[in-house]
């Protein structure tokens, strides 16, 4: 038996005990369901009052007022909810595009940056180990930007700067020589 032909049931005093509880159960599952019920209820007693008169329309008339506007909460919700998704989505679509561009960059930026930090940097993003055999060079600040430079382009580019030399000891092992801050 379908939802409404229940509802009628009850109303009419036809319905068993279990179908009212059951009738109940739903009714109390979520307001749209009680909306449902008293709209129903509303239809049934403008019917039983037999003649067509002003109050059923009244009723009619409130209960199609109150389809309308759930209908038209509805279909805002459900553009909240697409505006809301694209918008997930295009957000998505632009950190991919900049990870994906920035990713395979090898991108490094010292900013007056100590020579001990620069040094634990670029063995991170070069994989490789730099020994200083002069203490005072770590006393040193660095400031450049390397953008998809590779390790022997950057690590050159600091020899020139700062008159420094990474002497390639083994793979992936430098030291680091040359004269103190002061003298640069």
């Amino acid at each position: 038996m379908d939802r409404v032909s229940s509802i009628y049931k009850v109303l009419s005093g036809e319905a068993s005990t279990l179908e009212k509880d059951e009738l109940d159960e739903w009714v109390a599952k979520s307001q749209a369901n009680r909306e449902e019920f008293e709209d129903i209820k509303l239809l049934w007693e403008c019917a039983a009052q037999g003649a067509h008169n002003i109050e059923e329309d009244t009723g009619f008339e409130k209960i199609k007022l109150r389809m309308q506007k759930q209908l038209r909460k509805k279909r805002q919700i459900r553009y909240i909810v697409f505006f809301i998704a694209l918008a997930i989505i295009a957000t998505a679509i632009v950190l991919i595009f900049r990870s994906t561009g920035t990713a395979k960059s090898n991108g490094v930026q010292f900013k007056a940056t100590g020579m001990v930090d620069a040094i634990r940097i670029l063995e991170r993003q070069y994989s490789i180990k730099v020994d200083v055999r002069n203490s005072e060079l770590l006393k040193c600040e660095f400031s450049a930007t390397f953008y998809k430079v590779d390790r022997h382009t950057a690590l050159k580019s600091i020899e020139n700067a700062m008159n420094v030399e990474f002497i390639d000891v083994r793979k992936n092992t430098y030291s680091l020589t040359g004269n103190n801050c002061t003298s640069l």
